[in-house]
């Protein structure tokens, strides 16, 4: 193992890793093969097993969401986080996950949260940093996360 710069943040990282720890940049060369046996379709897919009604836009978004950038684990893999809100969040991922029950891990720098959801859309676009974004609804949560997202929303 050696240790690189980041293209994007020039931080530190090993030559193995998928993902950069300090920006969440995905670094293509490391995921080969992988991401080509795990990739799922084109463009959004909802990958729920639960059964959705159809919701009018307005209904869509039933908490505000708050843009944040941090790292987390979604089943012990690496994460970068975009955005978040009492249901739900979006995150970014080097490999898509085929399970769409996941456990996150967040850390705010006080506090972990240990927060389970479901996957209920996945996009085989990568983003600029090679990226898979998803977004995750909320099953279950401690307060304190949702104590974070109050803090949070009394600030804007």
């Amino acid at each position: 193992m050696a240790l690189i710069l980041c293209s994007e943040c020039k931080g530190k990282l090993s030559d193995k890793a998928w993902m950069c720890p300090h920006c969440g940049f995905g670094l293509q060369k490391n995921l080969g093969n992988i991401a080509q046996t795990r990739k799922t379709g084109a463009g959004h897919q909802d990958i729920s097993k639960k059964p959705r009604l159809p919701v009018n836009h307005d209904e869509k978004r039933a908490y505000k969401r708050i843009n944040i950038r941090m790292m987390a684990k979604i089943n012990q893999e690496t994460a970068r986080i975009y955005n978040i809100s009492k249901g739900g969040m979006k995150l970014a991922t080097p490999l898509p996950h085929i399970n769409p029950s996941v456990n996150i891990t967040m850390n705010n720098g006080e506090k972990i949260f240990n927060i389970k959801g479901i996957i209920r859309w996945v996009s085989s676009k990568r983003s600029f940093s090679n990226l898979i974004d998803m977004g995750v609804e909320i099953s279950e949560a401690p307060p304190d996360y949702y104590e974070f997202v109050d803090k949070l929303l009394a600030n804007l």
